[in-house]
């Protein structure tokens, strides 16, 4: 009975080392389960211009630049996007995007894409300007000529710097190879001063009302004398000032929901504002182009951990039966007396 009770209370102890064994034996297989999910390729474009400089944006708590917002929040994308999405990295100043990275896939290269990201900095910038819409094409035809079937994820706080003189905006000729994409919107609604900094990254001032009232606003007249006037709509426009209406708050800076829309409407592009990571990874995937793919759920982790515990379970001291202490004997009934003869 002692033998067979011992035999018992191992068996357990048996059972969890062996299936220990098993689950780290299937750990060193690296086995992995496929999983449907939405793939495609993405080009993401980051404003670098001045006005991304502007503190007005939160992360985790604190206020940062814009482009510290746009910085991280793409950090988080990257790690969010599927396994077999195609990322590459470009920003955008003056009137051109220009590319840093082509697109690759977010897992194999994900150590290089959080690396290029970490180094984007304002003083990449080779001019002061921000013409967007000129940006905005150009990211497009880029996608177009070297990726097609790729879609554009451009985050900007929409600031036009000189100020775009109103019905002058530069035209974009949409066709069905034009690719999808989703314009971003960063940074807050209220006008905030726009730093100047050195070569340090150091604030020396601000941008004032003086300063920028001398750059001329884009899309000053340069046609011929008459078809600036059809422009006017019958107005001689020549000797008219080429700075637009409301063009003295431009030294302020906020985030253009009217420019973007403008932009949006020029280019066939959606528009979100880029309020945390779920949101821009929900409408990438979502955008026309993207593929059903097959993601790899690996198990190698949870293998892994099935078998610590098993093995920790089987070293476990089995629990001891308390001995029942035996029933007191029953009293013997006192014998009577025997009676005397």
């Amino acid at each position: 009975m002692l033998a067979r009770g011992a035999a018992l209370r191992r068996r357990p102890r048996l059972l969890l080392t062996g299936l220990a064994a098993l689950a780290f034996a299937l750990a060193l297989l690296r086995p992995a389960l496929p999983w449907p999910t939405a793939i495609g390729s993405t080009l993401l474009v980051l404003d670098i211009t001045q006005s991304m400089n502007v503190a007005d944006a939160r992360w985790q708590g604190r206020m940062v630049t814009r482009l510290a917002y746009t910085r991280e929040l793409l950090r988080r994308v990257l790690q969010q996007l599927p396994c077999g999405h195609r990322a590459g990295l470009a920003v955008f100043t003056e009137r051109k995007t220009m590319l840093l990275m082509a697109p690759v896939e977010v897992c194999a290269h994900g150590a290089a894409l959080d690396d290029t990201l970490g180094g984007l900095d304002w003083r990449m910038a080779w001019a002061a300007d921000s013409h967007l819409f000129y940006g905005s094409y150009s990211a497009l035809d880029e996608i177009e000529r070297r990726w097609p079937g790729s879609t554009l994820a451009f985050f900007t706080d929409g600031d036009q710097a000189p100020a775009l003189t109103p019905g002058r905006e530069p035209r974009y000729e949409r066709h069905a190879g034009t690719p999808a994409g989703v314009l971003f919107g960063v940074g807050s609604e209220t006008p905030q001063p726009v730093p100047r900094m050195d070569a340090d990254g150091r604030i020396t001032g601000y941008w004032s009302a003086e300063d920028t009232a001398g750059f001329a606003s884009p899309g000053a007249p340069t046609l011929s004398v008459a078809d600036m006037e059809r422009m006017a709509r019958g107005e001689d426009v020549r000797n008219q000032a080429q700075r637009p209406e409301g063009a003295g708050a431009s030294h302020l800076s906020q985030r253009q929901d009217a420019v973007l829309a403008a932009v949006a409407r020029a280019t066939g592009l959606q528009l979100r504002v880029a309020t945390d990571p779920d949101t821009v990874v929900d409408a990438l995937l979502a955008l026309p182009g993207t593929q059903t793919g097959s993601r790899r759920i690996e198990l190698h982790g949870p293998l892994v951990v099935l078998g610590a515990l098993a093995l920790l379970a089987s070293l476990l001291p089995a629990p001891r039966r308390r001995r029942q202490a035996p029933a007191p004997a029953e009293a013997a009934p006192p014998s009577l007396p025997q009676p005397t003869t």
